[in-house]
C-alpha cells in the first residue's frame, strides 16, 4: 500500500503581500495577481478587515446612538460602549473566522485570493446588520 503526502504549492521566492493587497481580477495588467498560502497570513487578513469593518459599522452606530441621547450627561460612554464591542467582536469573529477559512483553503491545497478576507468581513457584517432588525422590532 502506497502513501502519498501532499503539500501545498507555494511559489519560490514567495513573499506575503501587503495589506490590503487588492486587485482587480479581470484582465487587468497593472497590478499582479496576489495570493495568501499560509494560514497566519490568511489570518491576519482576515482579522485586519473584521477589525476596519466593524470599527465602522458599530462607530456609525454609535455616532447616530449618541446623537439622539445628546441632551442625558453621559451620551459620549455610549459610543465609547460601541466602539468597544465592535472592537471586541471584530476580534473575535477575525480570529474564529480566518483560521476556518484557513484550514478549509490549507485543506484543500489551494491559494487564497486577498479578496476572500474581505467578503467574509462583509457577510459578516451583513449578518450583523440583519440580526439587529429583529433586535430593534422587540423593543419597539
Amino acid at each position: 500500500m502506497r502513501t502519498f503526502i501532499s503539500s501545498i504549492e507555494i511559489p519560490v521566492g514567495y513573499l506575503t503581500p501587503k495589506f490590503p493587497s487588492l486587485y482587480w481580477p479581470i484582465s487587468n495588467k497593472s497590478y499582479s495577481l496576489a495570493f495568501l498560502y499560509d494560514i497566519v497570513d490568511i489570518w491576519k487578513f482576515t482579522l485586519y478587515w473584521c477589525l476596519i469593518l466593524n470599527g465602522a459599522f458599530y462607530g456609525a452606530t454609535g455616532r447616530i446612538a449618541t446623537l439622539t441621547h445628546k441632551n442625558q450627561p453621559r451620551c459620549i460612554m455610549i459610543l465609547a460602549t460601541y466602539i468597544t464591542y465592535g472592537g471586541i467582536q471584530g476580534f473575535i469573529v477575525g480570529t474564529v473566522m480566518g483560521f476556518l477559512i484557513g484550514a478549509v483553503y490549507n485543506s484543500g491545497l489551494f491559494a487564497m485570493s486577498t479578496w476572500i478576507p474581505l467578503c467574509c468581513a462583509v457577510a459578516q457584517i451583513l449578518y450583523e446588520v440583519v440580526k439587529s432588525y429583529s433586535t430593534i422590532g422587540s423593543i419597539m
